[in-house]
């Protein structure tokens, strides 16, 4: 029996803007973000793949092959069609970014050119989430890496991608 993935992500973004003026105090409050429940499968808001790496440490470009060259938390050959999510978490105490991207397989997260990238400062996060049944396609040996590099000394970080294999 193959294995499944029941995903639950929540994203929630919460802040309070506050001000005295006067003898009075005044407040505007927000509140807003994600909660989505993912079952098993590989259409609109499934997923049947995930891999995740903790406490990666590295100190040059590393290159996560998604097309077969990883291995799932259960020892299964990770292998995706499409990228549903990426979360990325940079741990505080790292002495650069962690750059996304700028790899020549690496175009799947719709950044635009190969050249482009994104950084992940100290103690932040990267996190996408594509819903449909597309998500960012990914295809062996033209667009199957994602692509993490220090800016500067050992960085190290949390990686979860959730996808599906066809």
């Amino acid at each position: 029996m193959p294995a499944t993935v029941n995903s639950n992500l929540q994203f929630v973004f919460r802040s309070i803007l506050a001000n005295t003026v006067g003898l009075q105090s005044a407040q505007a409050s927000l509140e807003t973000g994600l909660t989505a429940t993912i079952a098993t499968g590989t259409g609109l808001g499934q997923a049947d793949r995930i891999y995740t790496d903790a406490a990666k440490s590295i100190s040059g470009a590393f290159d996560y092959d998604l097309s077969g060259a990883l291995l799932d938390a259960l020892g299964g050959t990770f292998i995706l069609a499409r990228v549903k999510a990426i979360l990325l978490i940079a741990a505080a105490a790292n002495p650069g970014n962690v750059i996304i991207g700028n790899d020549a397989a690496s175009p799947i997260l719709g950044f635009g050119a190969i050249t482009h990238t994104w950084a992940v400062k100290p103690g932040g996060i990267f996190f996408v989430y594509a819903p449909d049944a597309v998500g960012w396609p990914v295809t062996a040996t033209t667009g199957d890496i994602f692509q993490v590099t220090p800016s500067a000394g050992t960085c190290i970080f949390d990686l979860a991608i959730l996808g599906s294999s066809v």
